[in-house]
């Protein structure tokens, strides 16, 4: 299996959006009514890092960090993939904490929120050091975790 990162790009949209994961499709609808390809370029475009991952040539995922906003050191982290994600699996779990920390180099807190039922997403995120809150927040009517990551000090 041949797994590359690059910088992400608006071309590499439609590959990712056309063949998002279920679990993300929901999220992105839940919290900000987006369709795929439509969250994938609203975040891309708020984002001044964000990354495509490729399995063999094909794009498996898009994430980076926008900020929240022009006064505050916080970013709000993002990740959507596909199902060919999961053929990345250990390559894409051993780079997945170094890419946190690079987007901590810019926003030293970040936190979003996850769909409680984006089961793949939420142990990711643990993985990679985040704090999950206990109690959900409802987002049109769907529960959603905040998540947060506080830069190593």
């Amino acid at each position: 299996m041949r797994w590359r990162i690059e910088q992400a790009r608006p071309e590499h949209v439609p590959a990712v959006a056309g063949r998002m994961r279920e679990a993300d499709k929901r999220e992105v609808r839940a919290y900000r009514r987006h369709a795929p390809e439509e969250a994938l370029r609203f975040s891309l475009a708020r984002s001044p890092v964000a990354w495509t991952g490729f399995v063999e040539d094909e794009p498996v995922a898009m994430w980076g960090a926008a900020g929240v906003s022009l006064l505050s050191a916080v970013g709000s982290p993002w990740l959507l993939g596909t199902d060919g994600l999961e053929r990345a699996g250990p390559v894409f779990l051993r780079l997945s904490r170094p890419f946190v920390r690079l987007m901590q180099r810019i926003y030293p807190r970040l936190e979003n929120h996850v769909h409680a039922g984006n089961v793949l997403s939420i142990r990711w995120l643990k993985w990679c050091g985040f704090t999950l809150d206990d109690v959900p927040e409802l987002f049109n009517g769907e529960e959603f975790y905040l998540f947060w990551r506080d830069a190593d000090v």
